[in-house]
Parts: C-alpha cells; structure tokens; sequence
C-alpha cells in the first residue's frame, strides 16, 4: 500500500466544508500579507502558523518538513529542487518523461543550467 497522498483535485470535486470554512476566514480575515508587522498581517501570520501546524498533525510531520505553496508550478519548483539537493553528490542529472508538466521541465532547466541544486 502507498503511504503517498494526492491533495490536488481541481475541479474534479467540490473542496470540503472544513476547506471552504477554513478559506473564508482566510479572505476574511487574512487578506493582507502575513510578513508584515502591522495588526491585520499578524492575524494572517496566526492564521497561517494555525493551519501550517494543523496541516502537519494531520500528517505526523513536523511544521519545518511542511511546504504551503501558492501553486502547482511553484509546488513542482520545490519538488525538484529538493530531489536534486538531496542527490547533489552524484550530479545534477534530473531525468523526466517526455510529457512531463511544464513546471517541473522549467525548474529542472532552471537547476540544471545553474550547475546543481
């Protein structure tokens, strides 16, 4: 049995209730960014620390091993980084299939034109 799990649906099905709730109160009150130092960016820095820290229970990982990304391409640029970083002894070689999506072909380019990872 797989322990891998594949979280990006798209349109495929409706995002659950918790999900839906969970992005209202986001928008609503986590609108701004959670970088800065004024009221409103420290709501959004608690909102995202809570659902980076709920995330990472849900998957008995810890909060430094969970990556939130904005999307599926930069998801992918991570993705590839880190395989290559952890094979940085033996090359830069990344190899792809030939239909691969175009994010992963972009960053692995990216890495390997730069001479690694």
């Amino acid at each position: 049995m797989s322990n891998s799990s594949y979280f990006d649906a798209a349109t495929a099905a409706p995002p659950h209730s918790v999900t839906s709730q969970a992005l209202l109160a986001a928008m609503t009150d986590g609108w701004t960014d959670p970088r800065r130092l004024y009221g409103q960016a420290r709501k959004a820095r608690q909102l995202l620390d809570a659902a980076r820290e709920s995330l990472a229970e849900q998957f008995s990982i810890g909060t430094e091993e969970l990556r939130i990304c904005g999307s599926g391409s930069a998801a992918a640029a991570i993705a590839v980084s880190g395989l290559l970083a952890g094979r940085r002894r033996t090359g830069n070689v990344f190899v792809h299939s030939a239909i691969e999506h175009s994010a992963v072909l972009h960053a692995a380019d990216r890495h390997t034109e730069a001479g690694g990872a």
